[in-house]
Parts: structure tokens; sequence; C-alpha cells
């Protein structure tokens, strides 16, 4: 059912607005609403103070950096218990990150860097290879130095004229040799004295070559040291990166939950400061509107008081009907419907004053699933299922649907006795008989087939009723006709079926057939102009709707036969763990259609015959302003 919601004005000097906004925050039950929604309130939008903007800036700015300190540390993020205020929080987050900031920047980029190297190494390793056949003896002599040359294999002509210049530079000393590096790449190798390396370094810049450069941290000399020293730094750097994460780890350990801790004090203190634009203000007060639980108003008026004093307003608002629209919905049920509620509002939340259909689901539901299964073996394996699933998963729509589905599985052991049921026809084999009929015996079928139509025009019927009242309710004749002609149709076409098969003595015919006439009529009316031709087809489609509850004995039917398969399988094999392995690879495909199919159509016959008969969508969630660290 819908919480009973009232619309509240609160009014007070500018000066306290800190102190208001934070005593409802504390309190958690008021929704605050955009000023303009509520045109009974007259006040220009509320302007913040420079203060307290440059203060939100500043927090959003602190809150920023402490979320990339997260980021980057890594590591679990758990929220301690104990919640430190804000003043200790922004004090405390203000140093600390100060203080992490260009350590971990430090340790962030010298990974990097290291990962860059890492990556890059194996490239200068290919080259170096390459170059080994061909390097001169010459390199390794003492006061040598080796300058390797790239160009593409289209410029060979560059190599030539730059030995030629080598040559002449160093009168013929040094040694020059070339080899093709790759299809496309040519690389010579000038080993020198090294009193001659600053004009070779100017000729080579001046040709405008590339000269293989290899990472400051090898060193230099021949190519065959360096390709030693490459080796040993490859293998080092993943020590390196492996000692930095290991500082990061520690870090992270040290100071994971403080910063989760500082993290959610502010950016729950932003939260709170966001709702002021929904304020407006005089030139000496403010003003906010909204909706609280009619039962907390006392207390939000009381709390308001004893915080502030005299000088606060807080006052019920009259409400009228658009403000009625617009009013938030809560609903509040007893445990065991509640998990149903999370199923409801997969469709829609229920408009504000209109029916909460989520009893009536808890109730037939778990009884048309029950129906549909029908049995003690399958029921007793989803009870045992959904419950030690339900202990792990601690909220959510999926914790929702394992109740639900507990529930069910309670009505389809039920069904299961009353159907003489246990993994099909296993139950009579171990002298089980049913408490009510065998309805996978041919001669049950018909009344199994009646039974669910009974209970279709049941639950039909029901949702008609409670259309017209909702229609009375909300003085809407164009749905007091359309449902008030339905109900009255489908019941004399009731009658009219008790008299046709004789149940009924025939004086009831008469009223019967006007009932129906009138009821097609009342239906059309409320169609206008096409009513004449549309009423007797949404007629029909209605009756289509109880038919369609025929589907909970041919889902229920094709289950039995399927466990019945199973089981004759498993005497027809020779073999009989074979037979027993195939017996039970066909009940777990059985149990799981079990659990899906009877769910699936159960929550059709709700949404599609059921709730389109009385249920108004579109409500408002209710969504009070509190604070975000409350647990509850």
């Amino acid at each position: 059912m819908n919480i009973d919601m009232t619309p509240i004005e609160i009014i007070g000097l500018k000066n306290n607005l800190q102190a208001i906004v934070h005593t409802l925050r504390r309190l958690g039950c008021v929704q605050i609403d955009e000023l303009a929604e509520s045109p009974q309130v007259s006040a220009r939008p509320l302007s913040l103070e420079r203060e307290t903007l440059r203060s939100q800036e500043e927090l959003s700015f602190l809150v920023a950096r402490l979320e990339g300190l997260l980021d980057t540390l890594g590591g679990e993020q758990v929220r301690s218990n104990d919640i430190p205020p804000l003043d200790e929080s922004l004090s405390d987050a203000r140093s600390s990150v100060d203080f992490l900031m260009p350590k971990i920047q430090a340790l962030v980029s010298q990974r990097d860097k290291l990962q860059a190297e890492l990556t890059s190494l194996p490239r200068y390793e290919v080259t170096l290879r390459k170059l080994l056949p061909i390097i001169p003896s010459s390199a390794g002599a003492p006061g040598n130095v080796t300058v390797g040359v790239l160009v593409s294999r289209a410029h060979v002509g560059v190599l030539d004229s730059i030995g030629k210049h080598v040559l002449d530079l160093t009168s013929g000393s040094a040694e020059v040799v070339a080899s093709d590096v790759d299809a496309s790449t040519r690389a010579m190798l000038i080993v020198f004295s090294d009193e001659f390396t600053t004009d070779i370094e100017v000729l080579l810049g001046r040709e405008d070559v590339s000269q293989l450069r290899l990472p400051a941290e090898l060193g230099g000399g021949a190519p065959d040291v360096v390709l030693e020293k490459l080796r040993r730094r490859m293998v080092a750097i993943p020590e390196e990166i492996k000692e930095i994460d290991h500082q990061m780890a520690g870090l992270a350990a040290q100071w994971n939950e403080k910063l989760v801790a500082w993290r959610d004090v502010l950016r729950d203190e932003l939260d709170t400061n966001s709702v002021l634009s929904r304020f407006g203000e005089t030139d000496m007060t403010f003003v906010l509107v909204g909706w609280v639980p009619a039962s907390d108003f006392d207390q939000v008026a009381a709390a308001l008081k004893e915080t502030i004093g005299k000088t606060v307003l807080v006052r019920q608002l009259p409400i009228v009907l658009e403000m009625k629209k617009q009013a938030p919905v809560a609903l509040q049920n007893p445990g065991p419907a509640r998990p149903f509620e999370s199923l409801v509002n997969l469709l829609a939340l229920p408009r504000y004053g209109h029916i909460d259909p989520t009893r009536l689901m808890a109730f037939f539901l778990p009884i048309f699933f029950g129906m549909i299964l029908g049995d003690v073996g399958y029921g007793v394996l989803l009870l045992a299922i959904s419950l030690s699933l339900f202990s792990k998963i601690k909220n959510g729509v999926m914790r929702d649907v394992l109740a639900v589905l507990a529930m069910s599985s309670g009505w389809t052991i039920i069904f299961g006795f009353l159907f003489g049921e246990l993994f099909g026809t296993l139950g009579e084999h171990l002298g089980m008989h049913p408490l009510w009929f065998d309805r996978a015996s041919p001669e049950h079928v018909g009344g199994l087939l009646l039974m669910t139509i009974a209970v279709g025009a049941v639950h039909i019927t029901l949702g008609l009723i409670l259309g017209v009242w909702e229609a009375i309710k909300d003085k809407s004749r164009s749905h007091l006709l359309e449902r008030g002609g339905m109900l009255l149709g489908l019941m004399s076409l009731f009658l009219l079926v008790g008299v046709l098969s004789e149940y009924l003595p025939q004086e009831f015919r008469t009223p019967a057939w006007t009932g129906l006439i009138l009821g097609i009529v009342l239906l059309g009316a409320s169609l206008g102009w096409l009513g004449t031709l549309m009423g007797p087809i949404e007629f029909i489609g209605l009756i289509g709707n109880v038919l369609s509850y025929l589907r909970i004995a041919a889902i229920g039917l094709a289950s039995v036969y399927l466990a019945k398969v199973a089981n004759d399988v498993a005497g027809m094999v020779g073999n009989i763990v074979v037979g027993a392995i195939l017996a039970i690879l066909i009940h777990a495909l059985n149990l799981v259609l079990g659990a899906f199919s009877p769910t699936i159509h159960s929550l059709r016959l709700h949404y599609v015959e059921f709730f389109r008969k009385f249920y108004e969508g579109g409500g408002r969630p209710y969504q009070p302003f509190r604070s975000q660290l409350r647990s509850d």
C-alpha cells in the first residue's frame, strides 16, 4: 500500500540555511522538490553566496583528487564504520593529499618510464642482433667509438657518401661496414677513434640521417657489448616494476580506508549543498517545498524548532488535485509481500493514491507457480537452491526474486502432494497417491482445464472490480463505462454458461443475455464513435484474457510429461548407470525450465491479464533528502 504523503513548506532566515539543511539531511524523510513545481509558493530562485560557491568548488576539487588517488592506488575500497566529522575530514584530507600526491606521482611516473623502456628494448634487441654479423673486430678496441646509421634502401647512395666523408675525415683510419637490416632498411657501422667524435657527429647531422641511438641506461660500446647490457636490463626492469607495485600496494593498505572515508564524507557534503538549487528566496528568507510521510511531519517540525527556534516556519500545504498527481510514492507492505514490490516496480510504480497490487501479487503469483510446477521433488530442490543463494545475496532485486522463488517452491510442494507428483511419475512407484486428482490422467485433463479457466475468471473479475472502484474514486466516466461494461458482460457470460450447461435454471437465460448485451454496449460507449465496432472486439479480447489462464494447465502438463519421459528413459536403457545419468540430466533440464517458465508466465498473467484491468502506473518514487552515509 502507499504511504500517506503530506506536502510541506519550510521558510527560514538565510543565516539559518545550513543548519536547516543539515537537520533535514539528518532526519532523512523530507523529499525536496523544485520550487517551480509548486505554484502555490511564490519566490525567486535562491542565489548562492560567493563564499558558498567557492567552498563547493574547493570540495569538488578535493574529492576529485581523492578519487584520483584511490584509482591510482587500486586495491579494495572499503568504507570504515567510523565516519569522521566534516571539519576533521576536510583538514585531514587536504594535508594527506598534499603529502601523498607527489609521492604517488613519482612512483607512477617511474613505473610508466620503466614500462615504456621495457616495451622499446625488444626493438633495439632485434636491430642489434642483425648487426652482430657485420661488427668489425676493431669495435672492441680501446679508444674506439662505434656509430650505427640507418637509411631506407631507396637512399643507399647516402651511405656511400657518408662512408667516403668519414674516411676522408679520419685519413682512412676509420672502418666502415654496411649490411641490410630488413627488406626496407640498410645499416652502416662506423668504427673510429674517439678523437674524431665531434667531427663525425657534425657530418652525420649535416647529412640528416637516422643514427641508431640506444637508451642512455645502456651506455655506449660495441653492439655486442650493448646487446648483453640490453639483455640484463630487460631482466632487471620487471623486478623494478614489481618493487614499485609493492610500494603502491603498501600505500594502498595504509591509506585506502582513510581516503575512502574522507571522499565519502566530502562527497556527501557536496550532495547536501546540491539541493540548494531547488530552493527559493526573498530578501531575508529562503523557502523550500517538498513532501514528507504524514506520520513524520510532527517529527520534522519538532526537530527544526528545537534546532533553530521560532524563526523557522514549517507548515502543511493544502493538497489540490494537481499536487496529488505529483505526490511521490513509497510502498509499505508486510514482510512476506515486500519482495514482490520489486516485481511490481519492474512494470511501473503505482500512482499515488491508487491501488498498490503488491499484496495481490504476493497472494496469487506463488499459487500460479505452484499450480504449474506442482511437484514435490522439484519444489524441494528449488526451495533448497533459492534459500542457499538467498543467504549469500544481501540486497537488491535478485534477493527479492529468490525470496519469491522460495515462497513459490512452498506452493509447488503443496500442489505436488495434491497432484501426487514426485519427480513426475516416480512418486507413483514409491506408493505416493494424489490427495486431489492426477492431472496427467486423461480423464482428469478436462477438469484441469476447467479449473484453470475458473482461476482466470476469478482473477480477471477481481481485477475488474478493483478497476471499477478506481474509476469511481477518480470520477473517470470512460474508465467506469469500460471496466463496468466488461465486468457486467463477463458476469453475464458466466451466468449464461451456467444456464447452457444446465447448472442453473432456465429462468436466468434472459437476464444473462440482457446483461451480456448491456455490458458490450457500455464497453463500446467508452470507446466513442468506434464503440459499435470495437466494443464486441474488446469483449472477445476479454474472453481471450480468461482463456489465457489455460497456460497454467498446458505448461504444467508439459513439465509432467517431460518428467515422465525422464523416468521412462531410465527404465528403457539396459545399463542402470547410463539410465540414471540420462534421467538425472532430463530432470535437471526440467528443473531449470520449472524455475523460469512458471515465473515468466505467472508474471505475464499479472502484468497483461490482471493489472490492465485496474492498475494505474507512472508513480514518482519517493526520494527523501538524506545522507548517503546512512546505513539504513
